[in-house]
């Protein structure tokens, strides 16, 4: 039976997923969806299960029980090559081959449309091209990526899961160990290829306020299960937040956007001007 939580229009689906690590269970019937166009914020403290959830997606790792579908079809019986050309992936901290260029590395994002032994052709090369244009990295084609800051690194792997043409692309910790321009840039840059290319984009996050200004929707897992899922405001509230993270805090809203913004309680201080970060819940 399909849970609920998924939705039969959804362009990724998960059902009841469950993993275990040995007789140590990571995950307990996660169940989500995400439309096309749709910018998803997987959230949760360490061990929540949550790149243990993406390996399930990718494929790297099979399930106990549940199913993961694209576009209504289910993964589960799918080559790795197949499973590529479904969803994409950018892991935490990714590692570039010695001696690659952004350019060289962008392209081994066609490997899995090509056959064995076939070199890329022009379409290839050309889907390359848009891709590294569409990401902001054409004048660093020739770069080594070992040369690239790590903002521009993140772009180069991003332009790699582009080219392979999958409808569903997956980033964990996309913005780890970026300073704050290049944190921007990156969501930036996810949220408008989930508008221009209808693409479904899940992140991974640690960062509760820099998810909730980019994200459409956001995902709350704990103890490896989904507690909530739906709008920022609606996830991020601080009874959530303390029941999740074991954190008080107080939860504000952007002055620009209207969205979320958690703030850890400073006990025994009174703010010299409230209305600085808009309206402040004082939820529990």
């Amino acid at each position: 039976m399909t849970s609920p939580a998924v939705a039969t229009s959804a362009r990724l689906a998960l059902d009841g997923l469950h993993f275990a690590y040995g007789d140590e269970p990571v995950l307990r019937g996660v169940s989500l969806a995400a439309k096309p166009g749709e910018l998803v914020g997987v959230l949760g403290p360490n061990g929540c299960g949550k790149t243990t959830l993406f390996k399930l997606v990718i494929g790297s790792l099979k399930p106990a029980a549940g199913r993961v579908d694209v576009d209504g079809a289910d993964l589960s019986g799918l080559g790795p090559g197949e499973r590529a050309r479904c969803v994409a992936a950018v892991p935490q901290d990714p590692v570039a081959p010695v001696g690659f260029t952004a350019a060289d590395l962008v392209m081994m994002g066609r490997n899995p449309h090509l056959g064995l032994l076939e070199f890329e052709g022009e379409q290839d090369r050309a889907i390359a091209v848009d891709a590294m244009k569409s990401t902001d990295i054409i004048e660093l084609a020739h770069r080594p990526v070992s040369t690239l800051s790590g903002g521009e690194r993140q772009r180069v792997f991003v332009a790699m899961a582009l080219v392979q043409r999958a409808p569903v692309m997956l980033l964990d910790e996309p913005t780890s160990n970026l300073d704050l321009a290049a944190q921007a840039t990156v969501m930036a840059l996810l949220q408008r290829l989930c508008r221009e290319r209808d693409d479904t984009v899940l992140v991974a996050m640690h960062d509760l306020t820099l998810a909730a200004q980019w994200c459409d929707r956001l995902v709350l897992m704990h103890k490896g299960k989904v507690r909530t899922q739906g709008p920022p405001d609606e996830v991020l509230t601080a009874a959530n937040v303390a029941a999740v993270y074991g954190a008080d805090v107080v939860i504000a809203h952007h002055p620009q956007t209207g969205a979320p913004v958690v703030l850890p309680r400073a006990a025994g201080k009174t703010p010299s001007n409230p209305c600085v970060f808009g309206t402040v819940s004082d939820e529990r």
